[in-house]
């Protein structure tokens, strides 16, 4: 049976993979070497962030950890932005220890300025915009909430997250 957090997460991560695009090929003209642009690529700070996320996840030793390149639509833009993803899931969830530990804990990031405009909480998680320079990460934490109308139900333990790193261009 699944849960309303499996059923979340597995979409948020749909959402990632579904807008994967491989790299834009180089346009090559015969006539004027100048015209020639470099494959689209992540911007080195915003995959340094993406790795960073990944390790930390992986470093609890309870998560399943995804990450790549992908073209996705975020909340505090209103174009697609090219960026890096990572899918994190720990079916057994973390403990408070474990949390403390990730990129995005519940202390916050020195550095990072939070877009409170663009946040969005509930029961089930939330999902945060987050600034440094002009890098932007979507945030988007997702856990089982409960169900307040069902005084016997036994909340999943599974936690999930899934970060969207871009350069903001200005």
């Amino acid at each position: 049976m699944l849960t309303r957090f499996t059923v979340r997460l597995v979409g948020l991560a749909s959402l990632v993979v579904a807008s994967c695009r491989p790299a834009a090929p180089p346009v090559q003209s015969t006539h004027d070497p100048s015209t020639i642009l470099p494959p689209l690529g992540t911007h080195r700070r915003a995959a340094a962030v993406c790795d960073s996320v990944a390790i930390l996840w992986r470093a609890t030793g309870r998560a399943t950890v995804r990450s790549a390149d992908t073209t996705t639509s975020v909340l505090s833009d209103s174009q697609p932005q090219h960026g890096c993803a990572v899918v994190a899931a720990a079916s057994l969830g973390l403990d408070s220890a474990q949390a403390t530990h990730l990129y995005w804990s519940y202390h916050g990031r020195p550095g990072w300025t939070d877009l409170s405009t663009f946040d969005a909480d509930g029961p089930d998680g939330y999902s945060r915009v987050r600034e440094r320079g002009d890098t932007r990460c979507q945030v988007d934490f997702t856990q089982d909430g409960g169900d307040d109308s069902d005084s016997t139900y036994v909340p999943s333990p599974a936690v999930g997250e899934v970060t969207f790193c871009w350069r903001r261009v200005q």
